[in-house]
């Protein structure tokens, strides 16, 4: 029987094997994906596949880091139990430092990466959850680049990177900020702030009683005005520097006082 791309994609999804390996096991049970499924259980391969349906509300958050770039990695499992075991933890790790050997900014990107020992990251994962009893995503990874790059991990909660220039030391009190912001900043400047969660904010302010009431022609402005506040809470550079700032300076006036700039940053939290 001839084997189809989507049969390998189909044994694939149910295992979160590597194309390959799926492909040998279509091949040796001619087609026959629950077979192969069973083929693959019998090599120790493919126990993950009965926990794939399994919810990961869980993880851990891994970072490396090299002179200009660093990438975070977020793998979520079932339970904290699992979470804390220092051997997931050490995991997570190697994946954040393969993600920036790899120059990954993206799980998919990620999931096709290897480890220095050759293996695929898609088959660590899978060996992890077969180890380790519970099923695990990798839900997000990111990557930053810049003259100066640093990072803050918060017990594998909450991790921020920050790129820029000047000292190390400012652009981690301000990754440490970024860590600690209530609410989490959405973007760097007012102009990266997405269109859409702009025009939202416009509708919600729009619908408030004291603007609603207004005479028509200048709500806009009001809008615009009401604006500044949401500004300030969630754009990085508008919000107020929380780490190493007595005068309650903004995140921007606090790198320019340390001659510092940042130009890009990545927050993940569980």
């Amino acid at each position: 029987m001839a084997i189809t791309a989507a049969d390998v994609k189909a044994l694939r999804d149910r295992t979160g094997l590597a194309m390959m390996k799926c492909k040998e096991a279509l091949t040796a049970t001619d087609g026959d994906l629950e077979a192969a499924v069973e083929h693959l259980r019998k090599q120790g391969l493919a126990t993950a596949d009965k926990k794939a349906g399994r919810d990961t509300n869980a993880g851990s958050l891994g970072i490396a880091i090299s002179d200009t770039a660093a990438a975070a990695v977020l793998l979520a499992c079932e339970t904290d139990f699992v979470s804390s075991n220092d051997e997931f933890k050490a995991f997570v790790t190697k994946l954040a430092e393969t993600a920036l050997a790899a120059q990954a900014n993206d799980a998919d990107s990620l999931m096709a990466a290897s480890f220095a020992d050759g293996t695929s990251v898609n088959e660590g994962i899978v060996a992890m959850v077969q180890k380790l009893g519970e099923n695990m995503k990798l839900a997000e990874v990111s990557l930053v680049a810049g003259d100066t790059v640093v990072g803050y991990n918060h017990g594998g909660r909450v991790a921020a990177l920050v790129a820029g220039k000047g000292d190390a030391g400012i652009l981690r009190n301000v990754a440490m900020h970024i860590a600690a912001a209530n609410p989490e900043p959405v973007a760097l400047t007012k102009d990266d702030v997405d269109p859409d969660l702009l025009n939202k904010e416009r509708e919600i302010i729009s619908a408030l009683p004291d603007v609603a009431s207004k005479p028509e022609h200048i709500q806009p402005k009001i809008i615009e005005g009401k604006l500044g506040r949401f500004y300030k809470e969630r754009v990085l550079l508008e919000q107020e520097m929380l780490v190493d700032n007595e005068d309650g300076a903004n995140v921007a006036a606090y790198a320019k006082s340390k001659n510092a700039e940042i130009s890009a940053f990545v927050r993940l939290a569980i």
